[in-house]
């Protein structure tokens, strides 16, 4: 499971999280396994996502035996035989602590980023970074980019044109203009055509944005709605996956702010700040409940030490922090 299927987490599925949770937390106290026992069994899909959330946090292999009775039956019919044997079968063996098991999970989550979403990323990536990597690389053209964190490009060169086709993340251009060559960035919808500029083109989870620190740029977008224009220093402009534009001013000084560890936020909402900080901190960073999440923010935040960004976030919006393992921390409203 990815980390959007996780932050993308049904009613059912919620209750599901805090289920384990609480059965961590009050696991002997009868009063909470009875009412346990009751959500379980209240509808079906309250076992799917039990047994959903149960394969990504271990929670079955943590659920005590006078449970068995109760849960074996109603998954039964929630999925399929073969998947409750080896549900059954791995975690039933080995009673250990729930934040041991769920450190394993998150790491497999984790591993699976890695070998999954990364792999598929090395085979098209001529530069890729790791979590909290930052690397600057001289393009055959003479321009440099520098990659964010978690971040890859692939590189292609013609008689026409140079072209930097951004995979995934975030990344800083200083482009050698050339008007035989022209300097093209790819990003999901957009292209970025270079006038001779320093810029920052990322592409995140809900959209993607083009801010120039120096010079202008073109941006046209493939698909609708259908833009063409030219962008200056201080000039920002992104569409979102919904197909909405935004335009913005910004600090010059201030863009790319990453490459000195720095995030500068301007009236962003808290998903906006916890996914600029995901690509620096090792592990997986879960938001629960929407209403925090769509909280405006402005502020100056250190990436370097980005647990201390999210204690900073919770003191002051009041969020409630879950750290289920080493690897695993969950934000939800208090």
């Amino acid at each position: 499971m990815e980390t959007d299927d996780l932050e993308s987490l049904t009613p059912e599925e919620s209750e599901a999280l805090d289920w384990v949770i609480s059965l961590q937390e009050e696991g002997e106290n009868q009063t909470i396994r009875q009412k346990f026992n009751i959500w379980l069994h209240a509808a079906e899909e309250n076992a799917r996502a039990w047994a959903k959330i149960s394969r990504i946090y271990g929670a079955i292999g943590e659920t005590k035996p006078a449970f068995e009775d109760t849960w074996c039956p109603v998954l039964n019919k929630a999925v399929s035989p073969m998947s409750v044997g080896q549900i059954v079968s791995r975690r039933i063996v080995r009673r250990r602590r729930l934040y041991r098991v769920t450190a394993l999970a998150a790491s497999v989550a984790v591993g699976w980023l890695v070998v999954g979403s990364d792999v598929r990323l090395f085979l098209q990536a001529d530069q890729m970074t790791g979590v909290g990597q930052l690397r600057t690389v001289s393009l055959p053209d003479g321009s440099t980019v520098t990659l964010a964190p978690r971040s890859a490009i692939a590189f292609t060169s013609d008689a026409q044109s140079h072209t930097v086709r951004l995979l995934q993340g975030e990344a800083w251009f200083d482009v050698r203009y050339s008007a035989k060559q022209p300097f093209h960035v790819v990003a999901h919808d957009l292209d970025v055509m270079d006038v001779g500029t320093k810029f920052d083109v990322q592409e995140a989870e809900r959209e993607t944005e083009v801010s120039v620190e120096s010079g202008a740029v073109r941006v046209t977008s493939f698909n609708p709605p259908a833009i063409s224009e030219d962008i200056v220093a201080g000039q920002t402009v992104a569409i979102s996956a919904d197909h909405l534009v935004r335009r913005g001013n910004a600090d010059p000084t201030m863009i790319a702010g990453w490459r000195d560890g720095v995030l500068t936020v301007q009236n962003r909402t808290i998903s906006d700040v916890v996914e600029a900080i995901r690509p620096w901190h090792r592990g997986l960073l879960i938001l629960r409940g929407g209403r925090f999440g769509t909280r405006r923010v402005t502020g100056v935040y250190d990436l370097q030490h980005p647990e201390a960004v999210i204690k900073a976030l919770a003191d002051t919006y009041g969020i409630k922090i879950t750290r289920i393992s080493p690897w695993l921390m969950i934000l939800s409203d208090s």
